[in-house]
């Protein structure tokens, strides 16, 4: 039995192997880099909504602050600010976990007129939810301003500003050449 079992493995997996090394099963001229991004990745409200923590010591490493009192009093407000973020996203849990729920069994069927009724519902739940992590947002920009060089704070508000764009779900390009590069002026939130 055990020696079934095996050389059944071994099949599949040599079987596995020689179609990895004969391209997959691919098409020949189909870009493999065209599959990665037809990946469908599952969206998260609390990230749509901007819910994320800062690694306080990531921030100090990128944008280079030496001092420690400076250190200590970014510490502080970073910790501050993950905290406010951690209530809001205990306080919404059940929000988001429906939302989550929703969004992704909409996103398999892909029934054009009830995904403009989702997408509305979405909008509505997470539009207050955003708003206070915004507001957060610019709570802790201000005190930040007061407490790191101005070179320091540049370089804070494009981390910001990286971190917050990785987030947000990405817009399929259908036509490449049409397509206009998004500009990232300032911290704009929806």
């Amino acid at each position: 039995m055990q020696k079934i079992l095996f050389i059944t493995i071994l099949f599949f997996t040599f079987n596995l192997l020689a179609q990895r090394s004969r391209g997959g099963g691919r098409q020949q001229g189909q870009n493999p880099e065209a599959n990665r991004t037809k990946e469908i990745k599952k969206l998260s409200a609390k990230e749509i909504a901007g819910i994320f923590y800062y690694d306080v010591d990531e921030v100090i490493k990128k944008i280079k602050v030496k001092d420690d009192d400076k250190q200590y009093s970014l510490t502080r407000a970073l910790r501050n600010y993950n905290f406010k973020i951690k209530e809001i996203l205990f306080l919404n849990t059940t929000k988001f976990t429906d939302l989550d729920l929703l969004m992704n069994s909409i996103s398999k069927g892909k029934d054009n007129e009830s995904s403009i009724n989702i997408r509305e519902k979405v909008r509505e739940v997470i539009r207050p939810i955003k708003d206070s992590v915004h507001k957060n947002e610019k709570e802790l920009n201000g005190i930040l301003k007061g407490i790191l060089s101005e070179k320091q704070d540049k370089k804070w508000l494009k981390y910001q500003q990286n971190k917050i764009e990785s987030l947000q779900p990405q817009k399929a390009e259908n036509n490449k050449e049409g397509s206009r590069p998004n500009r990232g002026d300032g911290m704009r939130r929806q």
